[in-house]
């Protein structure tokens, strides 16, 4: 028999990573690529117009810094989405496969509940500096704008540790279905 938590996620989640999370990863690489290609651009314009021409762009940091951070925010999604944050596994891959599971459940675990925190921090960040109207020091930018990847950083982080976390339970249950079989 199959467990139910198998059968859901071989019905709904599939069907949501096969689609909705396909979009998700497309939106993420373009918009990550997007931001980090302007970002460049714009640094190498300034360092043109600075060294070249003889004239500041003072405008230039700001926005060139704007694009590198929304850069790089949506660069954490997609690295855990890949896998590719720097493990350290020395004692993961010591112990038996029981407490690696373990230890796979409680980093899943702390990754939500960090990306929580993220996600209510940016917001109140991001909250503050829209209902107090700063803006930025060249460009005159509302910041709350910049603040707005925190939030977005955080529930594209939740949505990949929740995606781990499925993975983990249905291998989990797989597994012992098939011991059982």
């Amino acid at each position: 028999m199959v467990h139910p938590i198998i059968l859901f996620y071989e019905t709904n989640i599939k069907s949501i990573k096969g689609g909705g999370l396909k979009i998700l990863t497309k939106i993420e690489n373009a918009f990550a690529a997007l931001f980090f290609l302007v970002g460049i651009g714009i640094s190498l314009y300034s360092v043109f117009m600075r060294y070249v021409v003889g004239q500041s762009q003072s405008w230039a940091t700001e926005i060139f810094t704007m694009m590198l951070v929304w850069a790089i925010f949506i660069g954490f999604s997609t690295a855990l989405r890949d896998d590719s944050h720097i493990a350290i596994d020395i004692l993961y891959d010591r112990v038996p496969a029981a407490v690696q599971k373990l230890f796979e459940i409680i980093t899943v675990l702390a990754g939500i509940g960090f990306s929580i925190f993220f996600i209510v921090a940016g917001i109140d960040m991001t909250s503050t500096a829209y209902n107090q109207g700063i803006n930025t020091i060249d460009v005159g930018f509302p910041i709350w704008i910049n603040y707005l990847i925190m939030p977005i950083s955080g529930v594209l982080l939740l949505i990949r540790f929740i995606e781990k976390g499925v993975k983990i339970f249905v291998n989990n249950k797989q597994s012992e279905n098939e011991e059982g079989a």
